[in-house]
C-alpha cells in the first residue's frame, strides 16, 4: 500500500491541479469515492456500467482476474501499482494503444 501512496504522490505532481468540468460523466463505481476493488465486485454481481465491462466474464483468464480483484483488495492494489510503474516507462517512441491487437 506504500507503494499505491507514493506513485499517488508521484503522478499527482505532475497532473493537472483540478478538474473544472463540474459534474461531469457517470461514475464507474457509483457506490465509492475511494480507491477499491468495488468495480470487480459490482461486474461479478451483473452490476456493471459498460457491457464491455460483462464480458471480462466471458473468458476464463480474464474472469479468474475479476474474481481475485473482487475478493482481495491487496492484490488489486499490488496489480494496480506494478501496472501504473509499468506505463510509467512509456516515452515519446512508445504508446499506447488504441486496440490492443494493432499498433496505432
Amino acid at each position: 500500500m506504500d507503494d499505491l501512496v507514493a506513485l499517488s504522490a508521484s503522478l499527482q505532481s505532475v497532473c493537472l491541479s483540478k478538474n473544472r468540468a463540474k459534474n461531469a460523466g457517470a461514475t464507474m463505481d457509483p457506490s465509492s469515492t475511494t480507491f477499491d476493488n468495488t468495480y470487480y465486485k459490482l461486474i461479478l454481481q451483473k452490476k456493471s456500467l459498460f457491457s464491455s465491462d460483462q464480458a471480462l466474464l466471458t473468458a476464463p483468464e480474464t474472469k479468474n482476474l475479476v474474481s481475485k480483484f473482487a475478493s482481495s483488495q491487496d492484490a488489486f492494489s499490488k496489480a494496480f501499482v506494478n501496472s501504473m510503474i509499468k506505463m510509467s516507462s512509456i516515452t515519446g517512441g512508445q504508446e499506447v494503444r488504441k486496440d490492443c491487437r494493432v499498433v496505432n
